[in-house]
């Protein structure tokens, strides 16, 4: 995922806030107290969570991203559009699910229902938890819920399959990077996984963790021999993408 100088989301607008509360569904009223909270934090959230919490709600109210890539001049539209574009087919409906579990795992003293209340430290902020034996559940999908046996259990009966990009254009290896899921990284590896496999934008799976600053992953691949000297569509390397000055002077 390109990454971005940080960016102080000075419109709210863009992960949630001011959104009218027309549907009195159980879920829509769930998705409003998040956003309202959202709003009395934002001040204090990383630019990666900011960007988890705007990719949810393009897809709540919008569906899936259907609007060009900016420009590679335009580093924060980019990792927008990513967070965003990441989400594939995922449903109005389980995108507002998913930013409400992001929410509850960021905000552990934040509670729907006026009570104590803290998400499990399992919960996968990239995408929302698939229920568990959901016949709808994809391998993207429990790699994103940090799923260790599902996924084994998939590269054991499709292991053809390891370095095959999906209809979003990515590889396994981009989404458990992509997370930040060094467990799971490492069984695609050893399993076999291209540790250089590009992206249809021609990003590795060093791109995505580098940008999204998760550090063992980044370590993890550097062990795999890594080429760090890969460039995406845009001709950057993993370097210029990094999220922080760990892992760019890792990189270096």
């Amino acid at each position: 995922m390109a990454s971005s100088p940080e960016d102080d989301f000075s419109d709210l607008k863009e992960i949630g806030i001011d959104v009218v509360e027309a549907n009195e569904t159980l879920l829509a009223r769930k998705f409003g107290k998040c956003l309202k909270h959202v709003q009395t934090v934002v001040a204090s959230l990383d630019n990666r969570t900011l960007l988890r919490l705007y990719g949810f709600y393009k897809q709540s109210v919008e569906g899936p991203c259907s609007i060009p890539k900016p420009g590679w001049y335009d580093l924060k539209g980019q990792s927008k559009w990513q967070a965003w574009k990441m989400l594939g087919d995922l449903d109005k409906a389980q995108a507002m699910e998913g930013y409400i579990q992001l929410t509850l795992a960021t905000c552990p003293d934040f509670s729907l229902d006026g009570t104590s209340s803290k998400a499990p430290s399992w919960v996968a902020v990239s995408a929302p938890i698939p229920e568990p034996n959901s016949s709808a559940a994809t391998i993207s999908d429990h790699i994103r819920s940090g799923d260790l046996d599902q996924v084994a259990a998939y590269l054991k009966h499709n292991p053809s399959n390891i370095n095959r990009l999906d209809s979003n254009g990515l590889g396994l290896i981009h989404y458990a990077a992509d997370i930040g899921d060094s467990r799971i990284l490492e069984l695609l590896l050893k399993g076999g996984c291209q540790v250089n496999l590009q992206d249809s934008e021609g990003q590795t799976a060093l791109h995505y963790a580098s940008s999204c600053g998760n550090l063992g992953c980044v370590q993890l691949l550097l062990d795999y021999k890594v080429d760090c000297s890969v460039r995406d569509s845009e001709g950057s390397l993993a370097v210029d993408l990094a999220e922080n000055d760990r892992i760019r002077h890792l990189l270096e």
